[in-house]
């Protein structure tokens, strides 16, 4: 029902189109990916999810082994004739001058033809990285208590840790990501008061103002292990 959005899409993609999908890959991927949309609003997710880069992958290696399966049999009928003419002019045309390495000619023929092909594999392979260790990244961080209470300042170190990974190209792990925007998220609470390093403790409903957290129940705790002074 929406292959024909998921066709336009791959077409338009600037990050899909450096990879130079033929038509026919192009229609491939659509159809296997069409089975799991089943609303528009899924169509700019699916273009650039996981499945399709790995479909995209196939599609860029199987390119790939065409290019070195025609170069090689190529090759092959190359060796084939010396084998089958070993009057040992070979090497020379019929005015008697030296003819190419059509064994290196075709060497470097293949080498030419796959060369691009096993550079965009590479980065596609990378892009694929780069994004898991983001999604990685985002469920950890905006996982936590703090994360999901001061939602702003979350977003804020959020955006500041990925621009920090983008400008050191995308080398960063998941755990690194995350670990750079918590830093960034416990320096902008810290200025509200708050401090992360404590246990979370959710606010009472209804008893206190929206947006204060109720220590009480922490307090006790620390208390009877004795970390704190009771109260007399």
């Amino acid at each position: 029902m929406f292959k024909e959005k998921i066709v336009e899409g791959l077409r338009a993609k600037s990050e899909i189109k450096r990879f130079g999908l033929s038509n026919e890959a192009i229609d491939r991927i659509a159809t296997a990916r069409e089975k799991t949309v089943t609303e528009e609003s899924q169509v700019e997710t699916v273009l650039t999810d996981a499945e399709t880069m790995r479909l995209i992958a196939e599609e860029l290696m199987k390119h790939r082994d065409q290019e070195i399966t025609k170069r090689t049999e190529a090759q092959s009928a190359f060796d084939d004739y010396k084998a089958k003419h070993p009057e040992g002019n070979e090497d020379l045309d019929d005015k008697g001058q030296q003819q190419p390495d059509l064994a290196k000619t075709i060497a470097d023929a293949v080498a030419a033809a796959v060369a691009p092909l096993t550079e965009k594999i590479t980065t596609l392979e990378n892009l694929n990285s780069t994004k898991a260790a983001l999604d990685g990244a985002r469920e950890k961080f905006f996982g936590g208590d703090y994360a999901k209470k001061y939602k702003d300042e979350a977003d804020d170190a959020w955006d500041r840790a990925v621009e920090m990974n983008e400008a050191t190209g995308n080398k960063m792990t998941a755990d690194e990501l995350a670990e750079k925007a918590t830093g960034y998220f416990n320096k902008a609470v810290s200025r509200k008061g708050v401090d992360t390093s404590k246990p979370f403790v959710a606010d009472n409903t209804g008893e206190e103002d929206e947006g204060t957290t109720d220590w009480s129940a922490e307090k006790a705790r620390q208390q009877a292990a004795g970390r704190l002074p009771k109260e007399q």
